[in-house]
């Protein structure tokens, strides 16, 4: 079951939400952890039954754990509800602070995503995201970078990778970008309010990094195979 760290100070609940769902669409289970310090997964996603801070609730056949302060905490709630952990394919985790890696990579991360944006505060918050990855990584740090176009400028970038240059880290190729256009974020709005969550109406540069990004992480499905199948649904 590998577990995807989806790093980064910027709010990614957006994409998260689009890539569990094309995970989905290839027929893998997803559970996604939000482990946010603003946790605004529980104002996007509905819950099913929402009698305490912490739970788990379906929304579009994804699993979402939101208000939880840790993974051991998910893991006593799935234990005490009778779910099993273990039996989805893959565990999406959404980090924004080094406190939330520290609580929530407790059953290891197979692969590391980290969203960049630009301004010296998310510079800086990054920075300490890194360094608390390093605290707990002796060896290597492998991360693949997702830029957020349309923010992030050159001389951004050259400042962060040198602000972290001392924490070893081996940025893996190839390096995606999230494009800022009108049309994605219109298409999330609509998810949100729908309830459906929709990856036709996005731009056709967004649904094509999120392909990609799925491809990689499942290792049997090509890029092309997902795009075939995000045109393929109604939705």
């Amino acid at each position: 079951m590998p577990v995807i760290g989806l790093i980064g100070y910027m709010e990614k609940y957006d994409f998260v939400i689009n890539l569990a769902k094309t995970i989905n669409i290839m027929n893998k289970s997803v559970l996604v952890v939000d482990a946010t310090l603003d946790r605004k997964l529980k104002y996007i996603v509905p819950a099913l039954n929402n009698i305490g801070k912490a739970y788990v609730t379906q929304y579009n056949s994804i699993d979402f754990a939101v208000g939880f302060d840790s993974m051991h905490d998910i893991e006593n709630y799935m234990c005490d509800q009778g779910i099993n952990i273990g039996l989805y394919d893959y565990i999406l985790i959404d980090m924004d602070s080094p406190k939330s890696y520290e609580f929530f990579r407790t059953r290891g991360i197979d692969k590391m995503y980290f969203f960049m944006t630009t301004s010296v505060l998310s510079t800086a918050k990054d920075r300490d995201i890194v360094k608390a990855i390093r605290v707990y990584n002796q060896d290597e740090i492998k991360m693949t970078k997702v830029l957020h176009k349309g923010f992030m400028s050159r001389a951004a970038e050259d400042y962060f990778e040198k602000q972290v240059e001392d924490y070893n880290i081996n940025w893996q190729e190839p390096s995606y970008e999230i494009p800022d256009e009108e049309t994605d974020k219109l298409a999330n709005i609509d998810s949100q309010f729908s309830g459906i969550i929709g990856l036709k109406k996005h731009s056709k540069i967004y649904t094509s990094t999120i392909a990609d990004i799925t491809s990689e992480i499942i290792d049997d499905v090509t890029s092309k195979e997902v795009l075939k199948e995000i045109k393929r649904r109604k939705d």
